[in-house]
């Protein structure tokens, strides 16, 4: 008997060409797709899936997805996402622009393997080994921009920073670029010094 696979993806464009590759996996005996986070809900409770292909947008909460059998797309990798996904036994962190070959390995990986899609890999790299990942001029930085990054450091998830600042998830999302942004311009400026 083949495995049932769900993929959970708002993109219409890439859900089907998601679906085209599992499909065509011998594997596979089914496929169930949604685009909405209702959907994937719906789905993981109704049918029996045994490994889930989710996007990073629709996760509100990891541990409904199956246990040690999904896979998750990233638009902009997210390392508070990375970390609950990989304690619930993710398989593949992923970008939106994956390649087949690498979506059919995280679907024959073993429970105990992470795959880490290699143009993410550099991102992971500089978060765990330095810490980069808030590293910029405090003079770059607004007083509130400050004060997020600080909250960050400490380890408080955005969820918390938002609700403690008192601002929506989406006023933080935009703080959050402005100073990643902030970011590599600072760094851009430190490596054309160094040319």
């Amino acid at each position: 008997m083949g495995l049932s696979v769900l993929i959970a993806e708002p993109s219409e464009i890439l859900r089907t060409g998601l679906r085209t590759i599992y499909i065509e996996d011998p594997r596979v005996a089914i496929v169930h797709d949604t685009a909405t986070y209702a959907g994937l809900r719906s789905l993981l409770c109704a049918q029996d899936i045994d490994f889930a292909i989710v996007n990073q947008s629709l996760v509100t909460d990891v541990t409904i997805l199956p246990r040690g059998n999904f896979v998750i797309l990233a638009a902009e990798p997210d390392m508070v996402m990375l970390k609950t996904a990989f304690r619930h036994g993710v398989r593949g962190y992923l970008s939106n622009n994956v390649s087949a070959e690498l979506l059919r390995m995280a679907l024959h990986s073993s429970k105990e393997e992470l795959l880490i899609e290699p143009i993410l890999a550099p991102w992971v790299l500089e978060f765990l080994f330095g810490d980069t990942q808030y590293a910029v001029a405090e003079e770059l930085l607004t007083p509130r921009e400050r004060e997020i990054i600080n909250l960050l450091r400490g380890g408080v998830d955005r969820r918390a920073i938002a609700q403690h600042l008192n601002i929506a998830e989406t006023t933080l999302k935009t703080h959050l670029k402005n100073i990643a942004r902030k970011r590599e311009t600072e760094r851009n400026l430190k490596e054309s010094s160094l040319i």
